[in-house]
Protein backbone atom coordinates (compact mmCIF):
# COMPACT_ATOMS: atom_id res chain seq x y z
CA UNK A 1 0.00 0.00 0.00
CA UNK A 2 2.87 2.33 0.82
CA UNK A 3 4.32 1.85 -2.67
CA UNK A 4 0.96 2.63 -4.24
CA UNK A 5 0.72 5.87 -2.29
CA UNK A 6 4.30 6.77 -3.20
CA UNK A 7 3.63 6.05 -6.87
CA UNK A 8 0.51 8.20 -6.89
CA UNK A 9 2.40 11.00 -5.16
CA UNK A 10 5.13 10.85 -7.80
CA UNK A 11 2.56 10.92 -10.59
CA UNK A 12 0.88 13.93 -9.01
CA UNK A 13 4.25 15.69 -8.70
CA UNK A 14 5.08 14.97 -12.34
CA UNK A 15 1.67 16.27 -13.36
CA UNK A 16 2.24 19.50 -11.46
CA UNK A 17 5.65 19.95 -13.08
CA UNK A 18 4.15 19.32 -16.54
CA UNK A 19 1.58 22.06 -15.95
CA UNK A 20 4.21 24.63 -14.98
CA UNK A 21 6.95 23.67 -17.44
CA UNK A 22 5.61 25.64 -20.46
CA UNK A 23 6.56 28.83 -18.60
CA UNK A 24 10.18 28.12 -19.51
CA UNK A 25 9.40 29.18 -23.10
CA UNK A 26 7.38 32.31 -22.30
CA UNK A 27 8.59 35.65 -23.68
CA UNK A 28 9.42 38.55 -21.38
CA UNK A 29 7.09 41.50 -20.97
CA UNK A 30 7.86 45.03 -19.69
CA UNK A 31 8.47 44.22 -16.02
CA UNK A 32 10.54 41.11 -16.67
CA UNK A 33 12.52 43.11 -19.22
CA UNK A 34 13.27 45.83 -16.66
CA UNK A 35 14.38 43.26 -14.08
CA UNK A 36 16.48 41.44 -16.69
CA UNK A 37 18.13 44.65 -17.92
CA UNK A 38 19.04 45.69 -14.38
CA UNK A 39 20.04 42.13 -13.51
CA UNK A 40 22.40 42.20 -16.48
CA UNK A 41 23.99 45.40 -15.16
CA UNK A 42 24.39 43.85 -11.69
CA UNK A 43 25.88 40.72 -13.22
CA UNK A 44 28.49 42.90 -14.94
CA UNK A 45 29.42 44.52 -11.62
CA UNK A 46 27.12 47.55 -11.70
CA UNK A 47 25.23 49.03 -8.75
CA UNK A 48 21.44 49.26 -8.55
CA UNK A 49 20.08 52.81 -9.01
CA UNK A 50 23.54 54.23 -9.77
CA UNK A 51 23.98 52.12 -12.91
CA UNK A 52 20.45 50.77 -13.49
CA UNK A 53 17.23 52.30 -12.22
CA UNK A 54 13.89 50.61 -11.58
CA UNK A 55 10.87 51.82 -9.66
CA UNK A 56 10.98 48.73 -7.42
CA UNK A 57 13.68 47.51 -5.04
CA UNK A 58 16.98 45.75 -5.81
CA UNK A 59 16.18 42.18 -4.76
CA UNK A 60 14.30 41.13 -7.89
CA UNK A 61 17.03 42.37 -10.29
CA UNK A 62 19.57 40.62 -8.03
CA UNK A 63 17.66 37.35 -8.46
CA UNK A 64 17.59 37.89 -12.23
CA UNK A 65 21.37 38.37 -12.12
CA UNK A 66 21.66 35.08 -10.25
CA UNK A 67 19.33 33.33 -12.70
CA UNK A 68 21.37 34.46 -15.71
CA UNK A 69 24.83 33.97 -14.18
CA UNK A 70 25.52 30.98 -16.43
CA UNK A 71 23.35 31.83 -19.43
CA UNK A 72 21.72 35.25 -20.02
CA UNK A 73 18.58 33.98 -21.76
CA UNK A 74 14.84 34.19 -21.19
CA UNK A 75 14.44 30.43 -20.54
CA UNK A 76 17.13 30.65 -17.84
CA UNK A 77 15.10 33.27 -15.98
CA UNK A 78 11.83 31.36 -16.22
CA UNK A 79 13.44 28.05 -15.24
CA UNK A 80 14.91 29.78 -12.18
CA UNK A 81 11.48 31.22 -11.40
CA UNK A 82 9.87 27.77 -11.58
CA UNK A 83 12.46 26.42 -9.13
CA UNK A 84 11.76 29.38 -6.83
CA UNK A 85 8.01 28.75 -6.99
CA UNK A 86 8.55 25.05 -6.25
CA UNK A 87 10.46 26.01 -3.09
CA UNK A 88 7.71 28.49 -2.17
CA UNK A 89 4.97 25.88 -2.64
CA UNK A 90 6.91 23.30 -0.62
CA UNK A 91 7.52 25.77 2.20
CA UNK A 92 3.86 26.80 2.22
CA UNK A 93 2.90 23.13 2.42
CA UNK A 94 5.15 22.73 5.46
CA UNK A 95 3.61 25.83 7.03
CA UNK A 96 0.06 24.54 6.48
CA UNK A 97 1.00 21.16 7.97
CA UNK A 98 2.55 22.84 11.04
CA UNK A 99 -0.31 25.27 11.53
CA UNK A 100 -3.28 22.98 10.96
CA UNK A 101 -1.81 19.64 11.99
CA UNK A 102 -2.73 17.80 8.81
CA UNK A 103 -0.48 16.67 5.99
CA UNK A 104 -3.49 16.94 3.68
CA UNK A 105 -3.65 20.64 4.54
CA UNK A 106 -0.02 20.92 3.51
CA UNK A 107 -0.43 19.04 0.24
CA UNK A 108 -3.51 21.04 -0.75
CA UNK A 109 -1.91 24.39 0.12
CA UNK A 110 1.30 23.60 -1.75
CA UNK A 111 -0.51 22.22 -4.80
CA UNK A 112 -2.87 25.19 -5.07
CA UNK A 113 -0.07 27.73 -4.79
CA UNK A 114 1.88 25.94 -7.52
CA UNK A 115 -1.14 25.68 -9.81
CA UNK A 116 -2.23 29.29 -9.41
CA UNK A 117 1.33 30.46 -10.10
CA UNK A 118 1.66 28.08 -13.08
CA UNK A 119 -1.50 29.36 -14.78
CA UNK A 120 -0.67 33.08 -14.63
CA UNK A 121 -0.53 35.29 -17.70
CA UNK A 122 2.94 35.76 -19.11
CA UNK A 123 3.40 39.31 -17.81
CA UNK A 124 2.70 38.08 -14.26
CA UNK A 125 5.41 35.41 -14.25
CA UNK A 126 8.76 36.10 -12.51
CA UNK A 127 7.42 39.32 -11.00
CA UNK A 128 8.62 40.93 -7.77
CA UNK A 129 5.41 39.72 -6.10
CA UNK A 130 6.08 36.10 -7.03
CA UNK A 131 9.63 36.17 -5.66
CA UNK A 132 8.58 38.12 -2.56
CA UNK A 133 6.02 35.45 -1.69
CA UNK A 134 8.83 33.20 -0.46
CA UNK A 135 9.80 35.83 2.13
CA UNK A 136 6.15 36.26 3.16
CA UNK A 137 5.89 32.50 3.66
CA UNK A 138 9.22 32.16 5.46
CA UNK A 139 8.43 35.07 7.79
CA UNK A 140 5.07 33.54 8.69
CA UNK A 141 6.60 30.11 9.26
CA UNK A 142 9.30 31.48 11.57
CA UNK A 143 6.86 33.51 13.65
CA UNK A 144 4.55 30.50 13.92
CA UNK A 145 7.38 28.17 14.97
CA UNK A 146 8.36 30.63 17.70
CA UNK A 147 5.13 29.75 19.51
CA UNK A 148 6.46 26.24 20.21
CA UNK A 149 9.19 27.53 22.54
CA UNK A 150 9.55 29.63 25.67
CA UNK A 151 13.35 29.84 25.74
CA UNK A 152 15.97 31.48 23.53
CA UNK A 153 14.76 29.51 20.56
CA UNK A 154 11.60 31.60 20.57
CA UNK A 155 13.67 34.77 20.26
CA UNK A 156 15.69 33.27 17.40
CA UNK A 157 12.59 32.23 15.46
CA UNK A 158 10.99 35.65 15.94
CA UNK A 159 14.21 37.37 14.88
CA UNK A 160 14.39 35.20 11.75
CA UNK A 161 10.76 35.97 10.94
CA UNK A 162 11.47 39.67 11.25
CA UNK A 163 14.53 39.33 9.01
CA UNK A 164 12.48 37.72 6.25
CA UNK A 165 9.75 40.35 6.65
CA UNK A 166 12.36 43.10 6.54
CA UNK A 167 13.76 41.67 3.31
CA UNK A 168 10.36 42.35 1.73
CA UNK A 169 11.25 46.06 1.85
CA UNK A 170 13.88 45.46 -0.83
CA UNK A 171 11.35 43.84 -3.19
CA UNK A 172 8.81 46.65 -2.88
CA UNK A 173 8.95 49.22 -0.12
CA UNK A 174 5.29 48.88 1.02
CA UNK A 175 5.70 45.12 1.56
CA UNK A 176 7.61 45.91 4.77
CA UNK A 177 4.20 46.61 6.32
CA UNK A 178 4.10 42.87 7.00
CA UNK A 179 6.97 43.26 9.50
CA UNK A 180 4.80 45.64 11.54
CA UNK A 181 1.87 43.22 11.33
CA UNK A 182 4.05 40.36 12.62
CA UNK A 183 5.38 42.55 15.44
CA UNK A 184 1.82 43.21 16.58
CA UNK A 185 0.98 39.52 16.22
CA UNK A 186 3.99 38.51 18.32
CA UNK A 187 3.09 41.06 20.98
CA UNK A 188 -0.51 39.82 21.14
CA UNK A 189 0.43 36.13 21.26
CA UNK A 190 3.41 36.20 23.62
CA UNK A 191 2.23 39.16 25.71
CA UNK A 192 5.62 40.77 26.20
CA UNK A 193 7.33 43.57 24.35
CA UNK A 194 10.45 41.48 23.85
CA UNK A 195 8.64 39.30 21.30
CA UNK A 196 7.73 42.29 19.16
CA UNK A 197 11.23 43.69 19.64
CA UNK A 198 12.76 40.46 18.33
CA UNK A 199 10.70 40.67 15.14
CA UNK A 200 11.56 44.35 14.81
CA UNK A 201 15.27 43.67 15.33
CA UNK A 202 15.27 41.10 12.53
CA UNK A 203 13.49 43.49 10.18
CA UNK A 204 15.90 46.27 11.11
CA UNK A 205 18.87 44.04 10.33
CA UNK A 206 17.84 43.23 6.75
CA UNK A 207 16.81 46.83 6.14
CA UNK A 208 20.19 48.00 7.43
CA UNK A 209 22.06 45.46 5.31
CA UNK A 210 20.29 46.71 2.20
CA UNK A 211 21.06 50.31 3.11
CA UNK A 212 24.71 49.36 3.70
CA UNK A 213 24.88 48.05 0.12
CA UNK A 214 24.03 51.52 -1.19
CA UNK A 215 26.30 53.26 1.31
CA UNK A 216 29.33 51.10 0.49
CA UNK A 217 28.81 51.61 -3.24
CA UNK A 218 28.37 55.36 -2.97
CA UNK A 219 24.73 55.24 -4.01
CA UNK A 220 23.01 56.40 -0.81
CA UNK A 221 21.87 59.65 -2.43
CA UNK A 222 20.40 57.59 -5.27
CA UNK A 223 18.49 55.51 -2.72
CA UNK A 224 17.11 58.61 -1.00
CA UNK A 225 15.99 60.03 -4.35
CA UNK A 226 14.39 56.67 -5.15
CA UNK A 227 12.48 56.75 -1.86
CA UNK A 228 11.27 60.28 -2.65
CA UNK A 229 10.02 59.07 -6.02
CA UNK A 230 8.25 56.11 -4.41
CA UNK A 231 6.60 58.25 -1.72
CA UNK A 232 5.44 60.88 -4.22
CA UNK A 233 3.98 58.29 -6.57
CA UNK A 234 2.57 55.80 -4.11
CA UNK A 235 -0.28 57.61 -2.42
CA UNK A 236 -0.88 60.65 -4.53
CA UNK A 237 -4.59 60.69 -5.32
CA UNK A 238 -7.30 62.74 -3.58
CA UNK A 239 -9.93 60.77 -1.67
CA UNK A 240 -12.63 61.34 -4.29
CA UNK A 241 -10.39 59.93 -7.05
CA UNK A 242 -9.38 57.04 -4.82
CA UNK A 243 -13.02 56.24 -4.08
CA UNK A 244 -13.82 56.35 -7.81
CA UNK A 245 -10.94 53.93 -8.43
CA UNK A 246 -12.05 51.65 -5.58
CA UNK A 247 -15.64 51.41 -6.78
CA UNK A 248 -14.68 51.37 -10.45
CA UNK A 249 -11.54 49.75 -11.78
CA UNK A 250 -10.53 47.97 -8.58
CA UNK A 251 -14.01 46.53 -8.11
CA UNK A 252 -13.94 45.19 -11.67
CA UNK A 253 -10.48 43.71 -11.11
CA UNK A 254 -11.32 42.03 -7.83
CA UNK A 255 -14.66 40.61 -8.99
CA UNK A 256 -12.95 39.29 -12.12
CA UNK A 257 -10.24 37.74 -9.95
CA UNK A 258 -12.83 36.00 -7.77
CA UNK A 259 -14.70 34.67 -10.81
CA UNK A 260 -11.85 33.57 -13.08
CA UNK A 261 -8.57 34.57 -11.43
CA UNK A 262 -5.70 36.46 -13.03
CA UNK A 263 -6.51 36.37 -16.74
CA UNK A 264 -5.63 35.57 -19.40
CA UNK A 265 -3.72 32.33 -19.01
CA UNK A 266 -0.29 32.77 -20.63
CA UNK A 267 -1.76 35.06 -23.32
CA UNK A 268 1.40 35.85 -25.27
CA UNK A 269 -0.20 34.92 -28.61
CA UNK A 270 -3.73 34.81 -29.97
CA UNK A 271 -3.53 31.45 -31.75
CA UNK A 272 -4.04 29.48 -28.52
CA UNK A 273 -7.60 29.53 -27.13
CA UNK A 274 -8.43 30.83 -23.68
CA UNK A 275 -10.35 28.21 -21.70
CA UNK A 276 -12.37 29.50 -18.74
CA UNK A 277 -14.31 26.33 -17.93
CA UNK A 278 -15.16 26.05 -14.22
CA UNK A 279 -14.02 29.66 -13.85
CA UNK A 280 -10.41 28.47 -14.20
CA UNK A 281 -10.98 26.83 -10.82
CA UNK A 282 -11.08 30.13 -8.92
CA UNK A 283 -14.70 30.06 -7.67
CA UNK A 284 -13.94 26.71 -6.02
CA UNK A 285 -10.70 28.04 -4.57
CA UNK A 286 -12.67 30.94 -3.08
CA UNK A 287 -15.17 28.51 -1.56
CA UNK A 288 -12.30 26.45 -0.15
CA UNK A 289 -10.81 29.59 1.37
CA UNK A 290 -14.15 30.48 2.96
CA UNK A 291 -14.53 26.92 4.27
CA UNK A 292 -11.00 27.03 5.66
CA UNK A 293 -11.68 30.31 7.43
CA UNK A 294 -14.84 28.93 9.04
CA UNK A 295 -13.29 25.61 10.06
CA UNK A 296 -10.12 27.14 11.50
CA UNK A 297 -11.80 29.96 13.40
CA UNK A 298 -14.61 27.69 14.62
CA UNK A 299 -12.18 25.23 16.18
CA UNK A 300 -10.48 26.41 19.36
CA UNK A 301 -7.47 24.23 18.50
CA UNK A 302 -7.03 25.91 15.10
CA UNK A 303 -8.22 29.42 15.91
CA UNK A 304 -4.77 30.90 16.41
CA UNK A 305 -3.52 29.42 13.13
CA UNK A 306 -6.61 30.55 11.27
CA UNK A 307 -6.30 34.02 12.74
CA UNK A 308 -2.71 34.39 11.53
CA UNK A 309 -3.62 33.17 8.04
CA UNK A 310 -6.57 35.59 7.83
CA UNK A 311 -4.38 38.44 9.08
CA UNK A 312 -1.81 37.64 6.39
CA UNK A 313 -4.50 37.68 3.67
CA UNK A 314 -5.97 40.96 4.94
CA UNK A 315 -2.50 42.52 4.96
CA UNK A 316 -1.94 41.65 1.31
CA UNK A 317 -5.35 43.06 0.42
CA UNK A 318 -4.54 46.23 2.33
CA UNK A 319 -1.30 46.60 0.39
CA UNK A 320 -3.26 46.57 -2.88
CA UNK A 321 -5.78 49.07 -1.53
CA UNK A 322 -3.11 51.32 -0.07
CA UNK A 323 -1.13 51.75 -3.26
CA UNK A 324 -4.24 53.06 -5.00
CA UNK A 325 -3.76 51.36 -8.35
CA UNK A 326 -3.98 47.77 -9.39
CA UNK A 327 -2.78 45.40 -12.06
CA UNK A 328 -3.84 41.80 -11.83
CA UNK A 329 -0.34 40.58 -11.10
CA UNK A 330 -0.53 42.57 -7.84
CA UNK A 331 -2.97 39.92 -6.60
CA UNK A 332 -0.13 37.38 -6.67
CA UNK A 333 0.68 38.23 -3.04
CA UNK A 334 -2.84 37.06 -2.12
CA UNK A 335 -2.21 33.55 -3.44
CA UNK A 336 -0.11 32.07 -0.56
CA UNK A 337 -2.50 33.04 2.27
CA UNK A 338 -5.43 31.95 0.09
CA UNK A 339 -3.81 28.57 -0.52
CA UNK A 340 -3.00 28.31 3.19
CA UNK A 341 -6.64 28.92 4.15
CA UNK A 342 -7.78 26.47 1.48
CA UNK A 343 -5.52 23.93 3.17
CA UNK A 344 -7.19 24.75 6.48
CA UNK A 345 -10.40 23.31 5.05
CA UNK A 346 -8.69 19.90 5.28
CA UNK A 347 -7.68 20.26 8.93
CA UNK A 348 -8.68 17.31 11.09
CA UNK A 349 -11.88 18.84 12.42
CA UNK A 350 -13.91 15.68 11.71
CA UNK A 351 -17.28 17.20 10.74
CA UNK A 352 -20.11 14.93 11.77
CA UNK A 353 -22.15 15.16 8.58
CA UNK A 354 -21.01 13.19 5.52
CA UNK A 355 -21.73 16.13 3.19
CA UNK A 356 -19.41 18.32 5.23
CA UNK A 357 -16.68 15.68 5.01
CA UNK A 358 -16.98 15.57 1.21
CA UNK A 359 -17.22 19.33 0.65
CA UNK A 360 -13.52 20.15 0.83
CA UNK A 361 -12.30 17.27 -1.41
CA UNK A 362 -15.02 18.01 -3.98
CA UNK A 363 -14.11 21.69 -4.10
CA UNK A 364 -10.41 20.83 -4.39
CA UNK A 365 -11.00 18.45 -7.30
CA UNK A 366 -13.10 21.09 -9.10
CA UNK A 367 -10.43 23.75 -8.47
CA UNK A 368 -7.66 21.54 -9.84
CA UNK A 369 -9.80 20.57 -12.85
CA UNK A 370 -10.42 24.23 -13.68
CA UNK A 371 -6.71 25.02 -13.42
CA UNK A 372 -5.69 22.07 -15.59
CA UNK A 373 -8.33 22.82 -18.24
CA UNK A 374 -7.24 26.44 -18.59
CA UNK A 375 -3.59 25.44 -18.96
CA UNK A 376 -4.16 22.45 -21.24
CA UNK A 377 -4.12 24.37 -24.60
CA UNK A 378 -0.88 26.09 -23.62
CA UNK A 379 0.69 22.81 -22.51
CA UNK A 380 -0.30 21.19 -25.79
CA UNK A 381 1.03 24.14 -27.80
CA UNK A 382 4.34 24.22 -25.91
CA UNK A 383 5.01 20.51 -26.11
CA UNK A 384 4.02 20.38 -29.79
CA UNK A 385 6.40 23.23 -30.64
CA UNK A 386 9.31 22.12 -28.47
CA UNK A 387 9.13 18.32 -28.51
CA UNK A 388 7.34 17.44 -31.76
CA UNK A 389 8.62 20.26 -33.98
CA UNK A 390 11.89 20.77 -32.12
CA UNK A 391 11.73 24.56 -32.14
CA UNK A 392 14.26 26.58 -30.17
CA UNK A 393 13.17 29.58 -28.06
CA UNK A 394 14.08 32.05 -30.85
CA UNK A 395 11.40 31.00 -33.39
CA UNK A 396 8.95 30.45 -30.54
CA UNK A 397 9.37 34.04 -29.37
CA UNK A 398 9.06 35.37 -32.94
CA UNK A 399 5.51 33.95 -32.94
CA UNK A 400 4.51 35.97 -29.86
CA UNK A 401 3.25 39.49 -29.19
CA UNK A 402 6.77 40.45 -28.06
CA UNK A 403 8.47 39.67 -31.40
CA UNK A 404 9.19 43.35 -32.19
CA UNK A 405 11.59 43.65 -29.25
CA UNK A 406 13.45 40.53 -30.35
CA UNK A 407 13.86 41.85 -33.90
CA UNK A 408 15.20 45.19 -32.64
CA UNK A 409 17.58 43.36 -30.30
CA UNK A 410 18.90 41.33 -33.23
CA UNK A 411 19.52 44.50 -35.22
CA UNK A 412 21.42 46.09 -32.34
CA UNK A 413 23.44 42.96 -31.70
CA UNK A 414 24.37 42.68 -35.38
CA UNK A 415 25.24 46.35 -35.88
CA UNK A 416 26.72 47.42 -32.53
CA UNK A 417 29.97 46.01 -31.18
CA UNK A 418 29.95 44.43 -27.70
CA UNK A 419 31.64 47.52 -26.26
CA UNK A 420 29.13 49.90 -27.93
CA UNK A 421 26.26 51.31 -25.94
CA UNK A 422 22.69 51.81 -27.14
CA UNK A 423 19.68 53.79 -25.92
CA UNK A 424 16.04 52.80 -26.42
CA UNK A 425 13.72 55.69 -25.55
CA UNK A 426 10.64 53.60 -24.83
CA UNK A 427 9.21 51.12 -22.33
CA UNK A 428 10.70 47.98 -23.86
CA UNK A 429 13.67 47.33 -21.55
CA UNK A 430 13.99 43.68 -22.53
CA UNK A 431 15.78 44.86 -25.70
CA UNK A 432 18.97 45.50 -23.72
CA UNK A 433 18.90 42.01 -22.25
CA UNK A 434 18.12 40.29 -25.55
CA UNK A 435 20.73 42.29 -27.46
CA UNK A 436 23.35 41.89 -24.71
CA UNK A 437 24.40 45.48 -25.37
CA UNK A 438 24.88 47.93 -22.52
CA UNK A 439 22.48 50.78 -21.93
CA UNK A 440 23.95 54.24 -22.42
CA UNK A 441 21.98 55.44 -19.39
CA UNK A 442 20.91 53.97 -16.07
CA UNK A 443 17.24 53.99 -17.17
CA UNK A 444 16.07 50.86 -19.04
CA UNK A 445 12.65 52.49 -19.60
CA UNK A 446 11.22 56.02 -19.64
CA UNK A 447 7.87 55.69 -17.89
CA UNK A 448 9.16 57.75 -14.97
CA UNK A 449 9.38 60.81 -17.24
CA UNK A 450 5.58 60.86 -17.52
CA UNK A 451 4.61 59.40 -14.15
CA UNK A 452 6.86 61.21 -11.66
CA UNK A 453 4.60 63.30 -9.38
CA UNK A 454 7.40 65.28 -7.73
CA UNK A 455 8.75 67.99 -10.03
CA UNK A 456 12.10 68.14 -8.23
CA UNK A 457 12.53 64.36 -8.42
CA UNK A 458 11.63 64.37 -12.11
CA UNK A 459 14.16 67.13 -12.74
CA UNK A 460 16.86 65.17 -10.91
CA UNK A 461 16.11 62.00 -12.87
CA UNK A 462 16.06 63.92 -16.16
CA UNK A 463 19.43 65.46 -15.31
CA UNK A 464 20.81 61.99 -14.54
CA UNK A 465 19.49 60.68 -17.87
CA UNK A 466 21.10 63.52 -19.84
CA UNK A 467 24.36 63.18 -17.91
CA UNK A 468 24.54 59.46 -18.66
CA UNK A 469 23.65 60.03 -22.31
CA UNK A 470 26.37 62.64 -22.87
CA UNK A 471 29.00 60.71 -20.89
CA UNK A 472 28.28 57.44 -22.73
CA UNK A 473 26.99 58.50 -26.17
CA UNK A 474 25.24 55.48 -27.66
CA UNK A 475 25.96 54.18 -31.13
CA UNK A 476 22.21 53.91 -31.73
CA UNK A 477 19.37 55.97 -30.27
CA UNK A 478 15.97 54.31 -30.73
CA UNK A 479 12.46 55.78 -30.38
CA UNK A 480 9.22 53.82 -30.39
CA UNK A 481 6.31 55.02 -32.50
CA UNK A 482 3.02 56.19 -31.01
CA UNK A 483 0.81 53.34 -29.87
CA UNK A 484 3.70 51.07 -28.97
CA UNK A 485 4.30 49.16 -26.74
CA UNK A 486 0.71 49.93 -25.72
CA UNK A 487 -2.03 51.94 -27.37
CA UNK A 488 -1.69 55.12 -25.29
CA UNK A 489 2.13 55.24 -25.42
CA UNK A 490 3.49 58.54 -26.81
CA UNK A 491 7.24 58.41 -26.33
CA UNK A 492 7.98 60.78 -29.21
CA UNK A 493 6.05 63.44 -27.28
CA UNK A 494 7.92 62.51 -24.10
CA UNK A 495 11.24 62.84 -25.95
CA UNK A 496 10.30 66.26 -27.32
CA UNK A 497 9.15 67.24 -23.82
CA UNK A 498 12.75 66.94 -22.58
CA UNK A 499 14.40 69.68 -24.70
CA UNK A 500 17.98 68.91 -23.67
CA UNK A 501 17.70 65.25 -24.68
CA UNK A 502 15.83 66.13 -27.87
CA UNK A 503 18.53 68.65 -28.83
CA UNK A 504 21.37 66.23 -28.02
CA UNK A 505 19.92 63.59 -30.35
CA UNK A 506 19.14 66.01 -33.18
CA UNK A 507 22.64 67.50 -33.06
CA UNK A 508 24.57 64.24 -32.85
CA UNK A 509 22.45 61.57 -34.55
CA UNK A 510 21.09 60.89 -38.02
CA UNK A 511 17.92 59.03 -38.94
CA UNK A 512 18.81 55.72 -40.63
CA UNK A 513 15.48 53.91 -40.91
CA UNK A 514 12.90 51.90 -39.04
CA UNK A 515 12.71 48.50 -37.42
CA UNK A 516 9.08 47.50 -36.94
CA UNK A 517 7.55 50.03 -34.52
CA UNK A 518 10.96 51.59 -33.78
CA UNK A 519 12.65 54.64 -35.32
CA UNK A 520 16.43 54.31 -35.56
CA UNK A 521 19.09 57.00 -35.22
CA UNK A 522 22.83 56.40 -35.54
CA UNK A 523 25.59 58.55 -34.08
CA UNK A 524 27.30 60.72 -36.69
CA UNK A 525 30.98 60.03 -37.26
Amino acid sequence: MRWVVLGLAMLAALGLVAIGLPQVWYPMWFDQGAFAACGDVLRRGGVFLRDCWDVRGPLTPALYALATALEPTQPAVFAFNLAWQAISATLLGMLAWRMFGSRFSGMVAGALLWLTMATLNYWSVAQAEGFANLCFIAATLCVWEAGRFIDRRQTRWLFAGGAFAGALFWFKYPFALYAIVLMLWALAQHRHIGAAASVGAGATLTTALGSAYFLINGALDDLLLHLRYAIANFHNKPLDERWAWLTGLFWVEITTFVQIGSTPTAGFKDTVPQVQSLGRGYPFIMLLVALGVVRSLWSSARREAGGLAVLWLLTTMLLNLWQGHSYRYHFIIWLPPMALLAGAAFADSRPAHSIARLAAPALFVAAVAGQVLTMWPWMRDAYDNVIVQGKSPHPLHLETKEAAQLLLAEFLRDNAAPEDRVAVFSDTPVVYFLAQRQNATRFPYLRWADESRDADVRAALTEAYLSDLTRNPPRFFVLSRDGFPWESARFIETWKGIPEVNRFVEENYAFIGENGPYILFQRRS
